[in-house]
């Protein structure tokens, strides 16, 4: 994977780690109506973040750096 990609991934993965942790805290104070909605947000970034580090590892198995 070039660069530009791997600097792409690697920021998803950042800011979707960052949008769990703020969620996580909304989580605990969001009333039981609420709770619902932003369980389902934070499953979604969690996935985001996920699946953009899974795929950066694939992508270095496949293309070890040079030596």
């Amino acid at each position: 994977m070039d660069l530009v990609n791997d600097r792409i991934l690697r920021t998803i993965e950042a800011d979707a780690r960052a949008e769990v942790a703020h969620l996580a805290g909304e989580f605990a104070h969001a009333a039981s109506t609420e709770k619902e909605a932003v369980f389902a947000a934070l499953e979604y970034e969690r996935w985001l973040a996920d699946s953009s580090h899974e795929a950066l590892a694939q992508t270095d198995r496949r293309h070890p750096p040079k030596r």
